[in-house]
């Protein structure tokens, strides 16, 4: 989500297909939170479809500072970053919390406890469902402005891309393991809730390098050939296939965690050149314009209860045990469902836009703010 559309290009190639490549991302996302039976195919997009995010960032800087020499400060990123990110944040979590008090006055709970949480969760950006992801992007872009690896030493690029994730492995080893006291207390929430969110965006922030630093020092098109590309895919879908219980929103790195930081990058840059090499041959329309609006998607078909509605009512007609094919056809529908929905509710959202737009002109506050909802 870097921007909500790229329209630069690299030499003579249209980045298209980074767009494309957020599409699928996000895609595999709303997949997996439909998809209850956890079945192999959310267990191998599970290995890239959050890293992904983070790899295109760091791509896109690679670009920028080999093209343009453009060094973003922190200042700078904040300054870009609050009508892209803090604000829909602001206004995607309030959102979120009244959509989540419906849902229970819907289905029955408890409403007040549900607000306590959410309001806690958002407060501490932890954020409420798939919310997290907003101050993550944000705080892995201020660390990379931070450190600025542009002018790092070729041993301190490698010992960072060797530490980091090992050091975010046994964090992650001790953290699942722990069984923490008082774990209904507010201080204990508070605590645990910005140490994930500090481990995510650390994560975050090593994704983007490894990004920035592949793509502005190495030349990973180079793998794009058809059996390079098959075969990368093949060994991302067995090394995932080590930590199937993974669960990167809670910081659960599963069962061998190393292989997380490592298929991440291997399945984002093997995603990101099959996508470069298919752009060539068919169009990808489609997934560019989930990329494009794919953080309305992630803010939205979780955190307003639709993708949760609707394997709800799947269920109805058929529960399944077991991922058969079924199963998949019943999810297949939901999916489509859902994309309708969220394909409506695009198009409000930009009649919307336009109207504010043409009313009140793009350099209003709220038309800036507007315009990356």
């Amino acid at each position: 989500m870097e921007e909500q559309a790229v329209e630069v290009r690299m030499g003579q190639t249209h980045l298209g297909f980074v767009d494309a490549a957020k599409g699928l991302g996000m895609l595999a996302i709303i997949w997996g939170h439909m998809d209850y039976l956890w079945s192999t195919s959310s267990v191998w997009f599970s290995s890239f479809k959050i890293a992904v995010f983070y790899v295109v960032v760091g791509l896109l800087k690679a670009y920028r500072y080999g093209e343009r020499g453009q060094r973003d400060s922190c200042a700078q990123v904040m300054k870009k970053r609050w009508y892209s990110l803090v604000i829909p944040y602001g206004v995607f979590s309030a959102l979120a919390i009244l959509a989540h008090l419906a849902f229970l006055t819907i289905h029955g709970g408890s409403r007040l406890a549900a607000l306590k949480g959410d309001v806690i969760l958002t407060v501490t950006l932890r954020g409420v469902a798939t919310l997290w992801f907003l101050p993550t992007l944000l705080i892995a872009e201020l660390l990379f402005a931070a450190v600025r690896p542009e002018g790092w030493s070729a041993a301190k690029r490698i010992l960072v891309c060797v530490l980091a994730p090992a050091i975010l492995c046994v964090i992650g080893y001790f953290y699942q393991g722990m069984d923490i006291p008082g774990a209904d207390r507010l201080w204990v929430q508070v605590v645990r809730n910005l140490f994930i969110v500090l481990a995510k965006s650390v994560s975050g922030f090593w994704f983007m390098l490894c990004g920035y630093l592949l793509y502005r020092r190495g030349k990973p098109q180079r793998l794009g050939r058809l059996p390079v590309l098959a075969v990368l895919l093949a060994v991302n879908l067995g090394l995932s296939l080590l930590s199937p219980d993974l669960d990167f929103n809670s910081f659960k790195l599963g069962s061998f965690a190393p292989v997380f930081y490592l298929n991440g990058v291997l399945g984002s840059v093997a995603v990101l050149e099959l996508l470069r090499w298919l752009e060539a041959r068919i169009s990808l329309r489609p997934l560019i314009w989930c990329g494009r609006h794919s953080m309305f998607l992630m803010a939205t078909h979780l955190p307003w209860q639709i993708a949760p509605e609707l394997v709800m009512l799947g269920k109805r007609f058929y529960l399944a045990q077991t991922p058969t094919a079924p199963y998949f056809l019943m999810m297949l529908a939901e999916f489509a469902v859902l994309m309708l929905i969220e394909a409506a509710l695009v198009w409000c959202k930009e009649k919307v836009k336009a109207a504010m737009t043409g009313r009140w002109g793009k350099e209003r506050p709220i038309c800036k703010a507007v315009k990356y909802l």
